[in-house]
């Protein structure tokens, strides 16, 4: 079973390591970069956390007093990125309360709140642009701020800027960052004639599968005017992503699968909770 898994990863997941660009080319580019925090939605299954009933997750506070959006800020305020645009909605406000204009973070916030109704992200992007929030002259990370970043996030901004870069170079206009397999969560089996040949439990599936982190060049931002209204929900991923695919425009930075961790329930927020150390 395992060889026959890695001969599908061998088949469908060519990644290659991106150089990091230099410390000159990275100062350009970071000072021409912008952090989108995805942070509208109301997630129902994280409404199983304690205390999370009702609120927006990402402003939820954590038992050390700290909070995954402002993790995922300090990322990028560390990798020299200083600008930020909230996307909200369900109880935006206190996203708002809680980083202000992101001065005592270091950094420089402001807000989109989806029109009235969740317009999902790729409305939320499209949004933000109409209202001159997201700067068209730069690049654009999106990051779900739950999509929580577990590893050597002292790169992680570099590495995926230096791999879009890389990208860009062949005429592509976004990239996703992807990890290169998933532990499948359940019992795997070998079956050849009704007989069970083989067992493997929680194999990786080497699927390469997008966590909640995509790059955009501003030549991506007119497909956003092009595919996106505000009178309907719709995500980036499902309507763009396979235009993109289409027309040789994305590319794809992987990360092992232990350097991330989607906070989307009770489970994962223990696992959260454990690897910060927090009891």
């Amino acid at each position: 079973m395992k060889s026959a898994l890695e001969k599908l990863k061998k088949e469908i997941c060519q990644l290659s390591e991106p150089n990091l660009l230099s410390a000159a080319e990275w100062a350009k580019v970071a000072a021409n970069c912008q952090v989108a925090l995805m942070s509208g939605g109301e997630s129902s299954r994280f409404q199983e956390v304690p205390g999370a009933q009702g609120a927006n997750k990402n402003s939820l506070r954590l038992p050390n007093g700290d909070t995954m959006i402002e993790m995922t800020i300090r990322m990028y305020r560390d990798a020299g990125i200083r600008d930020f645009v909230a996307l909200v909605y369900h109880r935006g406000e206190t996203i708002e309360e809680l980083l202000g204009d992101g001065s005592s973070l270091g950094v420089k916030i402001s807000y989109s709140y989806d029109p009235e109704k969740p317009v999902g992200k790729g409305g939320a992007v499209r949004h933000a642009l109409d209202q001159n929030l997201i700067d068209k002259e730069k690049f654009l990370i999106v990051h779900n701020p739950d999509d929580v970043i577990l590893k050597s996030q002292e790169i992680f901004p570099q590495k995926i800027l230096s791999g879009h870069w890389a990208g860009q170079k062949l005429g592509r206009i976004a990239t996703v960052v992807v990890v290169e397999e998933l532990p499948y969560a359940y019992t795997g089996m070998k079956i050849v004639n009704n007989c069970v040949t083989q067992i493997e439990m929680y194999p990786q599936v080497p699927l390469p599968t997008h966590i909640g982190v995509t790059i955009f060049s501003p030549a991506a931002y007119g497909y956003f005017q092009d595919y996106f209204d505000l009178q309907k929900k719709s995500d980036f991923e499902q309507v763009l992503f396979p235009v993109f695919s289409q027309e040789n425009k994305l590319q794809a930075v992987g990360l092992p699968s232990d350097h991330w961790l989607a906070v989307n329930n009770l489970k994962a927020y223990q696992q959260l909770l454990r690897h910060l150390g927090v009891k």
